[in-house]
């Protein structure tokens, strides 16, 4: 059993855990504190809130909430609009939620109004005070939204950017994993490997953009974090997992048997520095700067001698071309983790000042 596979276990178990108290409370708060009649609605609305991590909650205790807000204030305008007779009650029932249906365009809660609108105009039919009964209701569902908000904070908080976090760590080695078994392949006479083989690592790498998106937008307005460093972390891999990429493509793109690489040394010490590297920014750890910068320069020389020589004129076009391009993305990779090193220097000094 993999790391990520007992984290997701854990995950769910209190997620679990956490869905059930707040459903209970919400239950008891309604019922057993406020004497109200449907204690069901806060209960099912706390479930409905409740998400594995904090920004998804945020999300959702806001989604709900003001959904709820502007179908309470729809379907009061619609009791006070419309009289209470059958061709009337589903006249003002088909306009509000056409209308709640269609301004889901510009904003997703008009989703959770047309709910709140229907309770307020069809459970409230038969009843003495249908605007009193529509706006316990609502009550009822706010009661449910603010336990699930206070529960997912307060309860083992699960936090995406902690998610994100453990995430990018293992996506680092992984990074290094692929980095090195490519660039083995290139020096073993161009070994193709699998067209496939970084289908996995770019699809899970291209998800934490939409992750840390939700650390900006919800999680910030709770915790005071500086989310830099792990927005320059996501950028990272962005781009590594790019040039992987075009290193893989370049690598299969073999025409006849392949030729030894004159720079083998060079680019193996190259491979286990930068390798190494991507490791140090998975274990929270500064990538070597120096030792980066001197295996790097000392690639470019070689290079530049070699070519000096003439010793690239004895290969066809196409053999150039594609070492080239396995070359160039090399070097971007490189200058990629040089970068982080220095912002992230950068970042530290910040904090620590401030």
């Amino acid at each position: 059993m993999n790391i990520l596979t007992t984290s997701s276990q854990y995950t769910h178990i209190i997620h679990g855990l956490k869905t059930g108290i707040a459903a209970v409370l919400a239950y008891v708060l309604t019922v057993n504190v406020l004497n109200l009649s449907y204690g069901y609605w806060s209960a099912l609305s706390a479930v409905i809130v409740m998400q594995i991590n904090i920004a998804d909650s945020v999300r959702m205790c806001w989604y709900r909430f003001s959904g709820t807000a502007i179908g309470a204030i729809m379907g009061i305008l619609s009791i006070v609009i419309f009289p209470q007779t059958p061709s009337m009650i589903l006249l003002s029932l088909f306009l509000s939620v056409a209308f709640c249906a269609y301004m889901t365009k510009y904003n997703e809660f008009y989703r959770m109004a047309a709910i709140t609108v229907t309770i307020i105009t069809l459970a409230s039919l038969g009843q003495a005070d249908r605007i009193e009964f529509g706006l316990y209701r609502v009550l009822e569902i706010s009661i449910g939204v603010a336990c699930a908000f206070v529960t997912s904070i307060m309860i083992f908080p699960m936090r995406a950017s902690e998610s994100l976090k453990e995430r990018v760590s293992i996506q680092f080695k992984e990074c290094a994993v692929h980095f090195e078994t490519i660039m083995e392949s290139f020096l073993k006479k161009q070994t193709g490997l699998a067209p496939d083989m970084l289908d996995s690592f770019t699809n899970q790498v291209a998800l934490n953009r939409e992750l840390y998106a939700k650390v900006l937008r919800h999680e910030r307005l709770i915790y005071i974090e500086n989310t830099d460093l792990l927005g320059l972390k996501v950028r990272t891999l962005e781009k590594n997992s790019s040039h992987l990429n075009a290193m893989l493509q370049a690598l299969n793109d073999v025409q006849g048997e392949g030729y030894e690489i004159i720079m083998k040394k060079e680019l193996r010490a190259l491979s286990i520095v930068m390798a190494q590297s991507m490791c140090d920014i998975s274990s929270e750890k500064s990538p070597n700067e120096k030792e980066l910068q001197a295996v790097f320069k000392s690639v470019q020389e070689k290079l530049e001698v070699l070519r000096n020589e003439g010793a690239t004129k004895r290969f066809y076009l196409q053999k150039i071309l594609q070492f080239f391009v396995f070359y160039h993305n090399t070097q971007f990779i490189c200058k990629d983790l040089l970068q982080y090193t220095k912002e992230e220097n950068k970042t530290t000094k910040e904090d620590q000042e401030s």
